[in-house]
């Protein structure tokens, strides 16, 4: 039987060599056409089809880094495919140079024809193309490739000047003019990560920097949703025009006040772009919410560096979407009372159907009215119903006795913790416990403190917290 099993594993480790030798061997074919007498820059000096891209690389001094011993790939468009290429790219030697920049790229790339694999390419002004099969971006490879000592060059037959990134397409638009404003003139002040001094880590994961640390004023789009300036990632984002942005606005304000625009705008992005054949009914956004899409209401499309813009006549969103339902989860605080004396624990268990759950444990801390504190910031202004998830005496918890602990919710007009709600936890209960309604007076922060009973006594004081969960009750 041993014998057998160590046949088996010969037998494919031999395979996967074959099949690597294979890979390799494969590789060495497609270069065997290296002529290692000439540099890039020589070897499209001597295609005359290619001679007005040449001039182009001399005049922007790309002659002298494609003669260089650093490998490159060039996409060259033939004389023809530049024969309408704008005058106001020929014209502006920075624009010029950009567009000569964006058919290079560093390394040598193999192109794979008759095959649909996709390679994501850094051009050297410092965006991306995407090389599928035998095309760059919308443009064919025409032919074989050249190689030579120091790279690859593909002749194409379209020109394919320097795309907007979906941030500068966004800019330069006038299609959605009170959303465009709107975006690019929110600014916050956030901390300076690259210079500020870290010194631990929460339970999120989220780093905690030193005190004071260095603050910059950005866009709080950029930091609060998704940077679209950034040429690595790629996004598909959705430009409302001005009507439908006053009407779909004018639906949330009575929820979010001041805060409607941006309430609208958090939901314009989503991770990946699709094109409109891939486009869905329904996409949801980097926030985590549903965007319903009509493909009617679409008026206009663009293919960005970094994803596709869309700009629409509606994205009319459900209310529920907007205004959904959140928790607080109990193993995520803000902060503690500062004396405590006794044990956090933070716990992953089972519950009675067999699916893990994390929660908080704050047992024998001998401090009266020791309290946990949870943040929850742009909470909407509408009535909510409560529940909690707090699970006692399971397997391993020494709380085995039923016990009270209590919810604060901080008051903006009294400036006081007022109680919401007292819950009494018994043992091995994993349903959610009907708290109460509570409405806050004004659109942003929650501030909740849970309390544990007045006492310093063991058994007593506990606090336990799966989550509460706050479901709004809409119209």
């Amino acid at each position: 039987m041993k014998k057998n099993i160590m046949n088996v594993l010969v037998a494919l480790a031999a395979i996967f060599a074959l099949s690597a030798c294979k890979k390799a061997m494969d590789e060495h074919v497609a270069l065997t056409n290296v002529d290692n007498t000439v540099n890039l820059y020589e070897q499209l000096s001597a295609q005359a089809n290619l001679s007005k891209f040449t001039a182009y690389v001399k005049s922007t001094g790309y002659d002298q880094l494609l003669s260089s011993s650093q490998n490159y790939t060039v996409w060259a468009p033939t004389n023809d495919a530049l024969a309408g290429l704008d005058a106001g790219i020929t014209g502006d030697a920075a624009k010029l140079k950009d567009y000569v920049a964006n058919h290079i790229a560093l390394t040598t790339f193999v192109a794979s024809k008759g095959t649909t694999d996709t390679i994501k390419v850094n051009l050297i002004n410092k965006k991306y193309a995407m090389v599928i099969g035998a095309k760059f971006e919308e443009a064919n490879i025409v032919g074989a490739g050249k190689f030579v000592k120091n790279g690859a060059l593909y002749t194409i037959d379209q020109a394919v000047p320097t795309k907007l990134n979906v941030w500068e397409y966004m800019l330069g638009s006038t299609d959605a003019t009170l959303q465009t404003n709107f975006i690019s003139n929110i600014s916050t002040m956030v901390i300076d990560s690259a210079n500020a001094t870290i010194i631990g880590y929460n339970n999120s994961g989220s780093p905690i920097f030193a005190p004071n640390p260095p603050m910059v004023l950005r866009n709080a789009y950029w930091s609060s949703v998704a940077d679209l300036r950034t040429e690595s990632k790629q996004y598909t984002f959705f430009m409302l025009q001005n009507t439908a942005f006053t009407s779909e606005t004018n639906k949330l304000t009575p929820y979010f006040a001041a805060a409607d625009r941006f309430a609208l705008v958090k939901d314009f992005t989503v991770a990946g772009a699709y094109a409109l054949d891939k486009l869905p009914d329904t996409l949801v956004s980097v926030r985590g919410t549903k965007i319903p899409i009509s493909k009617s209401a679409i008026v206009k499309s663009y293919k960005a560096s970094n994803g596709i813009v869309y700009v629409m006549s509606a994205i009319p969103f459900r209310l529920k979407d907007k205004v959904p339902t959140f928790k607080i989860e109990g193993e995520l605080p803000f902060g503690f009372r500062s004396d405590k004396s006794g044990n956090t624990f933070y716990r992953l268990k089972l519950d009675d159907k067999g699916i893990p759950y994390r929660d908080i444990e704050v047992y024998n801390h001998a401090v009266s009215e020791y309290y946990i504190d949870y943040i929850r910031s742009g909470v909407p202004l509408v009535k909510y119903k409560v529940y909690a998830r707090a699970i006692a005496g399971a397997q391993g918890d020494s709380q085995t006795a039923s016990f009270t602990q209590r919810y604060f919710i901080y008051n903006t007009t009294s400036l006081a913790y007022t109680l919401f709600a007292t819950q009494t936890v018994a043992p091995l209960t994993y349903s959610e416990v009907y708290l109460g309604d509570y409405t806050p007076q004004q659109y942003g922060l929650l501030n909740l403190r849970l309390t544990s009973a007045a006492s310093t006594a063991q058994n007593v004081n506990t606090l336990i917290l799966d989550y509460l969960r706050f479901e709004p009750i809409l119209p």
